[in-house]
C-alpha cells in the first residue's frame, strides 16, 4: 500500500492542481456543475400516467438546456388535489377516494436564475373491493413474503383459526439478525365485508378484499394511523404425504442450494450447516420435522407449489419454524424446492 502512494500520489496531485485551475478560469461551467450547458428552458416529468387507489408510483423531471442536452434533476413537487400526496423524493400515493379522479403533478425548477415548471395529468382509479365471508377465512392460512437485496427478509404467516381467534408469526432478517414474534387476536367479518382484526394490545386492522383467486388474496390493509396500503397474501394449501418422497434443491430465499431428502419411510436428511437428519409426517396438512437437534419445523405448503398426481415437482414453502413446545424458533425464507 505505502509503494503505491509512493509511485501515484505526485501524479495525482498534479491532477488535481489543473482540476482546480481550470474551475478557477471558467472551465467548469456555472454553480457547482462543471459542464455548461447553458441556459434552462425547459422541464418534463416522466412517470406512469395512471394509477389505482391505495397504491404509489414514482416521477421524475427531466431539464432542457440551451445546448440541446437534457439532465435528470431534483424539481421540488406538488400535487393539486387532497386525493393524493408526493413526497420529495417524486412518489405518489393515491388516498381512499370513491371515485376515478384525475389529479395534476407539477414539478418546479430553478437553475441561473431561471425556473421552469412541468405538468403531468395522472389518472386516479377506485378500486372495487370484493366482501369477505367467514367461509374465505375460516381455518385459512395465509402467508406473505418481501424479499430484499443481501438475503435481508420479512415474512409473515397469518393464522385465521375457525374459532375466531387470529396468530400472527413474524420474522425479519437484516442480512446478519434475526428478529421473530408471535401476535395474537381475534378476526371478524363487519357488515361491510371487511376483514377485522383486533390484537391483544389494542391495536385494530381493517382489511378490505381487492382480489381472490386460487393462489393468493390482494388486500388493503388499515390500521387507522395513516394512509392504507396494499399487501398480497399468498394462500397455503394441505401438504400431500403420498406426493413429497424425494430429493430436493432450494433454489430460492436463503439456503440457496441446500439439499433436502425425505425418504418414505418417514425419514431425512438435509445437507444445511454440515448435513442434519430428521424425521417427518404430516399432520392436518401441516408437514412437521422433527431434527436430531431437538427442533421442530412445522411447514406450510405454498398454493402455488406445483405436483403431478404422483409428485411435486416444487414444493414451496412459508417455512416456519418452532421448537417443540410451540414458541417461534427460526426462519429460512420461503423455500421453493426443486425436485431432483
Amino acid at each position: 500500500m505505502r509503494k503505491f502512494y509512493e509511485k501515484y500520489l505526485p501524479a495525482a496531485l498534479l491532477l488535481v492542481f489543473l482540476v482546480m485551475s481550470l474551475a478557477a478560469c471558467g472551465g467548469g461551467g456555472g454553480g457547482s456543475s462543471t459542464v455548461d450547458r447553458g441556459a434552462l428552458t425547459g422541464l418534463s416529468i416522466n412517470g406512469p400516467s395512471s394509477m389505482s387507489e391505495y397504491s404509489t408510483a414514482t416521477y421524475t423531471a427531466t431539464a432542457s438546456w440551451s445546448d440541446n442536452s437534457t439532465t435528470v434533476v431534483t424539481p421540488a413537487w406538488s400535487v393539486n388535489s387532497q386525493m393524493a400526496s408526493i413526497s420529495p423524493g417524486g412518489v405518489l400515493s393515491c388516498l381512499p377516494m370513491d371515485n376515478d379522479q384525475a389529479v395534476t403533478v407539477t414539478a418546479t425548477y430553478s437553475s441561473g436564475g431561471v425556473t421552469e415548471t412541468g405538468a403531468m395529468d395522472v389518472a386516479l382509479t377506485n378500486v372495487t373491493t370484493i366482501p369477505f365471508t367467514a367461509q374465505m377465512l375460516s381455518g385459512e392460512v395465509l402467508f406473505e413474503e418481501n424479499l430484499y437485496g443481501g438475503g435481508a427478509s420479512v415474512s409473515y404467516l397469518f393464522h385465521h383459526n375457525a374459532d375466531s381467534t387470529y396468530v400472527a408469526d413474524t420474522c425479519e432478517f437484516n442480512g446478519t439478525t434475526e428478529t421473530s414474534g408471535r401476535t395474537t387476536g381475534t378476526w371478524s367479518i363487519d357488515g361491510s365485508g371487511n376483514l377485522i382484526l383486533n390484537y391483544v394490545g389494542g391495536a385494530t386492522f381493517t382489511v378490505k378484499l381487492i382480489s381472490d383467486s386460487s393462489t393468493e388474496m390482494q388486500v388493503v390493509v388499515d390500521d387507522g394511523g395513516g394512509s392504507p396500503w396494499i399487501e398480497t397474501l399468498e394462500k397455503t394449501v394441505p401438504v400431500d404425504p403420498v406426493k413429497l418422497p424425494g430429493t430436493y434443491v432450494n433454489n430460492s430465499g436463503r439456503r440457496t442450494g441446500e439439499t433436502w431428502m425425505f425418504a418414505s419411510n418417514g425419514t431425512g436428511s438435509t445437507t444445511g450447516d454440515g448435513g442434519w437428519v430428521f424425521t417427518w409426517s404430516v399432520d392436518s396438512g401441516i408437514l412437521k420435522v422433527d431434527f436430531n437437534n431437538g427442533y421442530e419445523i412445522w411447514i406450510y405448503a405454498r398454493a402455488t407449489s406445483q405436483s403431478s398426481p404422483t409428485s411435486y415437482t416444487i414444493l414451496k414453502w412459508a417455512f416456519m419454524s418452532k421448537t417443540s413446545a410451540g414458541i417461534f424458533y427460526y426462519y429460512y425464507g420461503g423455500m421453493a424446492l426443486t425436485r431432483q
